[in-house]
């Protein structure tokens, strides 16, 4: 019997049904071992005892009352529902695994935002100290990231190199702290850091071409490269993106990319619903693991959380460089009910 599952009950339904016909003598003896079972909480052994036959035919008569709906099993624990969404997310989209926060609305857009990130990080963190990853961690940066490294406990793995993933050099006053990020996993796994001393975005091609070939960027990109493990958030497409709050988009480029169907980014590559590159102009600019590497890697956690993230968490399974999900019930909905 599962934790928190009620024994399974008797339909009132079916059992009026089967008083219009007199009862076999098979189908009454059924009826009373599912009633000595189910409700009078006896064991299998015992309910033999009281009706003269074996426990093995205590067995077939029980799951005969199952398969008849004569007994019918609810599941009611709050958490039943998460579960059931993990489970459709794992076979939906072929992944490793997938964890489902419940977030409880507080009445606050804000406060909201804030909660759900919380929660899912918090289960995001959790989940990476059950998993332990070893070697090489790429992670990438963001708010989510920001709270998701600020769950990490001491310990939670044992990891040679916490690799950035992707540029992060502020071009506003607002800091990206990415640094914050890389160094708390890196603290908490004792392992060294790489940083990625880059922009997320650059004005021209050719200029991320010249950053990515200096080794001080180069070197990291590498790095990533070679990392089995990522971890990384996903940004929505709007003014509360870091990329613009971080100056690296303006209107002008918002405009752009909603024309071309981004609905977010994953590492900065900003993606449609449908898993292309929104804005390959863009994206030649762009500095960091390329989609179809991070696709590549043995290991990938994609974290998101709070309202609107639904399109860009569909987006990134569909990309296929997502292994593990981690989110909230309100977005793992939207992704299943739109898949």
């Amino acid at each position: 019997m599962l934790a928190g599952a009620a024994r399974p009950r008797m339909p009132a339904s079916a059992a009026r049904s089967r008083l219009v016909e007199p009862l076999s003598g098979e189908t009454r003896l059924m009826l009373r071992a599912a009633q000595l079972y189910y409700r009078l909480n006896l064991t299998q052994d015992q309910v033999g005892e009281r009706l003269g036959v074996s426990r093995f035919k205590v067995g077939r008569l029980l799951d005969r009352a199952l398969r008849e709906s004569a007994v019918r099993i609810e599941i009611v624990h709050p958490a039943a529902r998460l579960v059931e969404l993990e489970d459709e997310l794992t076979d939906r989209f072929g992944l490793g695994g997938a964890v489902v926060v419940d977030v409880a609305s507080t009445g606050s857009e804000q406060d909201d935002e804030l909660l759900a990130r919380e929660r899912v990080a918090g289960a995001a963190a959790v989940h990476l100290a059950s998993l332990q990853p070893t070697g090489a961690i790429g992670v990438s940066w963001g708010r989510t990231m920001l709270e998701v490294a600020a769950h990490l406990r001491p310990g939670w793995t044992a990891a040679t190199e916490i690799v950035q993933l992707n540029g992060a050099t502020s071009q506003s006053a607002r800091p990206t702290r990415a640094h914050e990020i890389v160094e708390r996993f890196g603290a908490t796994s004792g392992a060294a850091i790489r940083l990625m001393a880059a922009p997320a975005i650059v004005g021209t091609p050719g200029l991320r071409d010249a950053l990515e070939q200096d080794p001080s960027v180069g070197e990291t990109l590498a790095a990533a490269r070679a990392a089995q493990t990522a971890v990384f958030s996903m940004g929505v497409l709007g003014p509360e993106s870091v990329h613009v709050a971080s100056g690296y988009l303006g209107a002008t480029d918002l405009a752009a990319l909603g024309e071309a169907g981004a609905v977010g980014d994953i590492l900065g590559r900003f993606v449609t619903r449908a898993g292309g590159i929104a804005l390959p102009s863009l994206d030649r600019r762009t500095i960091g693991l390329p989609l179809e590497e991070l696709r590549a890697k043995t290991l990938t956690v994609g974290v998101v959380a709070g309202a609107g993230r639904g399109p860009i968490a569909l987006a990134a399974l569909r990309v296929g460089c997502v292994r593990v999900l981690v989110t909230d019930e309100a977005t793992a909905s939207w992704v299943l009910d739109h898949a």
